[in-house]
């Protein structure tokens, strides 16, 4: 109930503020001819005209606002939609660019597979290489001290090969996502500084 009191409020307030202006300078003007009342109805006329101007600038200031709020929405929708637009269009490109390094990370792991799975046994890896690997993917020390007579190690060349081409390749498609991010950064910074 209060809410539509306030609707009516706003819609027919420019006619109300403008009536009291009319009937203050009406007002003003017929108390010249008031006689004795003109000492009681010409300051109640000014101080109509002075309460109509003011209610009158507020008025003008709130269309201004509205308008340029109204501008401005207009404008976000206008962004909103071309930020939808670049984020297909990155993503679409990100998804693609993915896909080449996965394929061909596959196609390196099978070469793994086909050709050099031949030479395990020609290649025979020290523990302290399979430290060092280790060590290194999870950004530590190697604790191997690598010394000549240590024992052969039971991981097959092969295997030390095709997880160091799957971690190049899972490199490979984290560098593209984050490029990705980077790219639409900028796109949606553009795009939102734009409407200032």
């Amino acid at each position: 109930m209060n809410f539509l009191v306030e609707m009516m409020i706003s819609s027919y307030m420019p006619y109300i503020v403008h009536g009291i202006l009319i009937l203050g300078i009406v007002g003003y003007f017929a108390s010249k001819f008031a006689g004795i009342y003109k000492f009681i109805a010409m300051p109640v006329s000014i101080a109509l005209i002075i309460g109509a101007v003011f209610f009158e600038g507020n008025l003008y200031a709130l269309q201004k606002y509205n308008k340029e709020v109204a501008e401005y929405q207009e404008k976000i929708k206008v962004a909103e939609e071309q930020s939808k637009k670049t984020n297909t269009v990155i993503q679409t490109k990100v998804v693609e660019k993915v896909k080449i390094v996965k394929e061909k990370t596959d196609a390196n792991v099978q070469y793994v597979e086909k050709v050099l799975v031949k030479y395990d046994n020609m290649c025979v890896l020290p523990n302290a290489t399979i430290s060092l690997h280790n060590s290194a993917s999870q950004n530590e020390v190697s604790r191997s001290t690598g010394s000549p007579d240590e024992r052969p190690s039971d991981v097959k060349a092969s295997d030390l090969i095709r997880t160091v081409t799957e971690n190049y390749g899972t490199y490979y498609q984290m560098r593209e996502q984050l490029l990705g991010w980077q790219q639409w950064y900028k796109e949606q910074r553009k795009i939102y500084e734009g409407i200032k």
